[in-house]
This record gives C-alpha cells, structure tokens and sequence, in this order.
C-alpha cells in the first residue's frame, strides 16, 4: 500500500493545484482574475470549483489507500530459517486491530505493525481534513459563481460586477 503513493500522489501532489488557486483568489479583485479585466470574479469562483474537485479527488484517493492499507496490514516476516525469510500479510482479513498479542507474528522489521497503523492513520485523518476543506470551497465557489460578488468595487455605486 506504501507503493500506491497515497500521501505523496494523493494528498500531495494533487493538492497543490487548489492550493494555489486558492492562495490567488486572495489577489483577484472584482473586476477581474489572472491579469485579465473581461473574466470578473466568478470565472475565478468557477475555476476554483475545479480545482477543489481535484482536491477532493486526490484527498479521496489518499483516504481509500489509508483505509485499505489499514485493514489490509503491514507486509513483514513471519518466518525466518538460517538461510531464507518469509514475508506475507499475515493480518489481511484486519483482525490485528483489536488483537494487540497478534502483533508478535510479525518478526521482522521491529515495531513494524505500530508504524504502520501510525502512518496509515495519519494519513486518512490528513485526506479527511482535506477532503473536508475541499468540499467547502466547491460549495463556496458553486455560491460564489451563481450569486456573484457583492463587494460593491468596480467604480458602481450599486455592487455590480
């Protein structure tokens, strides 16, 4: 589960598009977005739209990786003779949660089964988190593109954009 780069690909490098989108929604004013005065600020809302569903995908991704991992259970030895070591999933069926004696099935690496759970969890907490924000700013944006901007800039006295 390591090598399907839930945290790098899923809550990482997905993330940083909405992120950047949403740190440059800050500089748009009303009347335009990117340099460009025609496009207004609910093109900017639309596009933040997009950007936060990549998120939400990315984050979504993370958190199935993180759950089926946890479940799953780590990859360790379980069998070792003089010349040759047996490496399985020895919890795979995830009844090594609630079972702390089962832990001692892994042989090698040490401690490999807490440090799983850790990073897993943290993980799927992590790809919540963001998922949560994420859906946030699509509601925000869905909002902000429908009902427009009422900050009253552009040179209207009524707050039209």
């Amino acid at each position: 589960e390591v090598w399907y780069f839930g945290g790098i690909l899923g809550s990482g490098v997905l993330m940083i598009f909405p992120a950047l989108v949403f740190l440059g929604l800050k500089n748009n004013d009303c009347c335009g977005c990117c340099g460009n005065e025609s496009c207004g600020r609910r093109f900017a809302m639309l596009s933040s739209i997009l950007f936060a569903s990549v998120g939400v995908l990315g984050a979504g991704y993370s958190v199935v990786v993180s759950a089926v991992a946890i479940n799953h259970g780590p990859e360790c030895v379980v069998e070792k003779s003089s010349s040759s070591k047996l490496w399985s999933y020895p919890f795979s069926n995830g009844d090594y949660l609630s079972n702390k004696t089962a832990w001692s099935l892994c042989l090698e690496p040490d401690g490999v089964v807490s440090w799983h759970l850790s990073l897993f969890s943290v993980l799927l907490v992590m790809g919540l988190i963001q998922m949560a924000l994420c859906a946030v700013q699509v509601v925000n944006g869905l909002l902000g593109a429908l009902c427009g901007d009422c900050c009253g800039c552009c040179g209207g006295s009524d707050g039209a954009v």
